[in-house]
């Protein structure tokens, strides 16, 4: 970090400076600290020597996402500066003096704020900087805070620690609670900032919706979870456990995209998935997948618009669909605005502090990423800007959540910024999930904010399973090593994202494997712990390269293998053991076979299943010990819950007869 940076951050105005009172700081510094003072003094004529000195600013015109700004400026030519002030609109605010050069910290409202500069110099007499615009894109509403809880057989309601605008401090004047279930209008609870209702019924997963309102008309809203809930001390929703994701990429769909996407919406749901994942749909470079953002606040022209978007989300909630977006704060585009500017102007941009840098003040950026600068979390507006970016699409789209890219980069620069970006989403929005783009095997992400991360090892970037289809033989062993390395890591192995193929696979699973390893690596995924991705057209076997283009997939017609993924999404969402955490292996290959067989299992032994996957070419014919005290649980006969077949235990033994590439899911009859 530089010493001009360090100064720009951190110093105060030096005494001499202060000692230096000229007519506008003196009238200011008489001011309270909290207002500015326009001074009545007419400045006197300039000396003739004016031409030979002129002002400048160090700023040009900028975003601002904050309230106040240090403005910083310097003599050009000749001379000595005697007294500075800033004046921001109407306000007036003193300068503090270094040599030729002046500073000052001065507040600024929402929207846009012209700033000039004036200072006296000793021979040119008064000098006025050119104006420039501070463009602040904060909203200076107030923050509405909900609570709930259960207290003598009531349900109490609390927002009495919702704040007032932070800029204007205006009062808030209203409090308006009501419970929201599914797409039904709001039911109305009454006004307050604190009131005592009848308790739910056990088991009500209604939201209750807070509102506020200011003197000034300004307003914001909060939602909490039904207070059982939040009374247990979970973060996640309660819907993650349940999830089956599909990652879908917009442009593969059609022409254009989000429409494309919606008219999909149909075929997803008989899929049977329960949430879609859009890849990133903002701005971006024409022809770039999306993790080069040059606008978090506006849909991709080339995707369609907000309303193709809204009509999107709406159409899947409707279907019982959650809708998450791919967010991606690590870095931006180097075709983004606020770096081109700071590339352009250096220092004496606004936007220079917003990107990291290294010893010599260049960008940096990881691998070879060099046309995404990382952004700089050491600033308190970028951690801003990236929050309003996250809740602009949870408050304006509804939408259930974000698919965090590079979620690692920032916990490298910036660890601690994660919980109170969850806990700010969660305020407005309890039911958001989160999914770290990083190793589920850190713990660190689940403690900071996060329902779930990836199924990568300790190795940046590296899918647990990669090698495990590396060679035909010892899949079964090579998966249950991974399986066990990730469990033993893991702080909840059921919030691990689990996938075959996502954007980053490269050529699809099916491509590299061929349709028989895809149908069995397509039933582990779907019945071990974890959340399970989908990726766009996994069940058609449709074969592609993401990053290949941003043009329509060909699609193969819905065949064998989308049946396959429908029936084991199905089964998952109808069999409760597939969904719980509990995993026992109970076989995992050996000299002679490719079978890898393991129980699925919750808090009751009674309900559980017995997966059994051949990972092979070849039939396989041998006996399978069942432990207990599940052998106890399957005295009565077990089913094959995807074909309906029969099998029975003899001696606490099951008796394998499995056809090439087979998948059996056995239950108690």
């Amino acid at each position: 970090m530089g010493a001009d940076r360090q100064r720009a951050r951190g110093s105060s105005p030096p005494s001499r400076a202060l000692a230096r009172l000229g007519w506008t700081a003196a009238l200011l510094l008489a001011a309270p600290s909290c207002e500015s003072v326009t001074p009545s003094v007419s400045p006197s004529p300039p000396p003739s020597g004016a031409a030979q000195a002129r002002l400048e600013l160090h700023a040009g015109d900028a975003d601002v996402w904050a309230f106040s700004a240090r403005i910083q400026g310097a003599l050009a030519g000749a001379g000595a500066l005697e007294d500075c002030a800033i004046r921001v609109g109407s306000g007036v605010f003193p300068a503090a003096i270094e040599q030729q050069r002046f500073f000052a910290d001065v507040p600024l409202t929402e929207g846009e704020n012209e700033i000039v500069a004036r200072c006296r110099e000793a021979s040119a007499g008064d000098l006025d900087s050119p104006a420039v615009t501070y463009r602040v894109r904060l909203e200076d509403r107030p923050r509405a805070r909900a609570r709930a809880a259960l207290a003598g057989g009531k349900l109490v309601l609390d927002a009495t620690s919702s704040e007032p605008g932070e800029r204007s401090r205006a009062e808030i004047v209203a409090f308006e609670w009501s419970r929201l279930r599914g797409g039904a209008a709001p039911e109305p609870l009454g006004q307050g900032a604190r009131l005592e209702l009848p308790a739910p019924d056990a088991g009500d997963q209604a939201l209750v919706e807070l509102r506020v309102r200011d003197e000034r008309g300004r307003g914001d809203a909060a939602r909490v979870a039904p207070p059982l809930e939040a009374a247990s001390g979970a973060t996640a929703p309660a819907w993650i456990d349940d999830a089956v994701i599909y990652g879908v990429v917009p442009p593969f769909f059609g022409d254009p995209p989000l429409r494309s996407v919606r008219a999909a919406l149909p075929a997803i749901e008989e899929l049977g998935v329960t949430a879609i994942w859009l890849s990133p749909i903002f701005a971006a470079p024409e022809g770039d997948f999306g993790y080069a953002v040059t606008d978090y606040f506006s849909v991709r022209p080339d995707y369609g618009t907000e309303q193709d978007l809204r009509e999107l989300v709406d159409d899947a909630h409707r279907r019982g669909l959650r809708v998450l977006l791919d967010l991606v704060p690590n870095h931006t585009s180097a075709e983004h605005p606020y770096f081109r500017e700071a590339e352009r102007r250096m220092h004496r941009a606004h936007s220079f502090g917003f990107y990291d840098r290294d010893g010599g003040g260049e960008p940096t950026h990881y691998f070879d990423w060099e046309h995404l600068p990382n952004l700089n979390y050491d600033s308190p507006e970028v951690a801003r800007w990236m929050l309003e970016a996250s809740l602009h699409w949870v408050r304006r789209f509804d939408i259930d959540g974000y698919r965090v890219d590079a979620a690692w980069g920032i916990k490298q620069r910036r660890g601690e910024l994660w919980s109170p970006w969850a806990a700010e989403l969660r305020r407005v929005s309890p039911h958001v999930a989160l999914i770290a783009e990083a190793s589920a095997r850190d713990p660190y992400y689940l403690q900071n904010g996060f329902d779930a991360a990836y199924d990568w090892t300790e190795e940046l970037g590296h899918w647990a399973w990669k090698d495990v289809f590396g060679a035909p033989r010892g899949v079964a062993a090579r998966l249950g090593a991974a399986l066990a390395a990730t469990s033993a890591a893991a702080a909840r192995p059921e919030r691990t994202l689990r996938f075959i193929n996502n954007n980053d696979t490269g050529a699809r699973f099916v491509t590299r494997h061929g349709p028989g390893l895809t149908r069995v690596a397509a039933a582990a995924l779907l019945t071990l712990p974890g959340i399970p991705c989908v990726y766009t057209f996994d069940e058609l076997g449709a074969e592609y390269e993401p990053y290949g283009g941003l043009t329509p997939v060909p699609r193969p017609p819905r065949g064998q293998l989308a049946r396959h993924y429908e029936r084991l999404i199905r089964l998952r969402r109808s069999v409760a053991a597939l969904r719980s955490p509990g995993l026992l292996t109970v076989h995992a290959g050996g000299p002679d076979d490719e079978v890898f067989a393991y129980v699925r299992y919750g808090g009751d032994a009674s309900r559980f299943a017995l997966v059994l996957l051949n990972f092979s070419e070849r039939p396989v014919k041998t006996r399978l010990a069942v432990p207990e005290p599940f052998a106890d649980h399957a005295r009565g006969g077990l089913r094959d819950a995807l074909s309906g077949a029969g099998a029975h235990l003899r001696a606490g033994s099951l008796a394998l007869d499995l056809a090439p590439w087979d998948v059996r899911v056995l239950v108690p009859r």
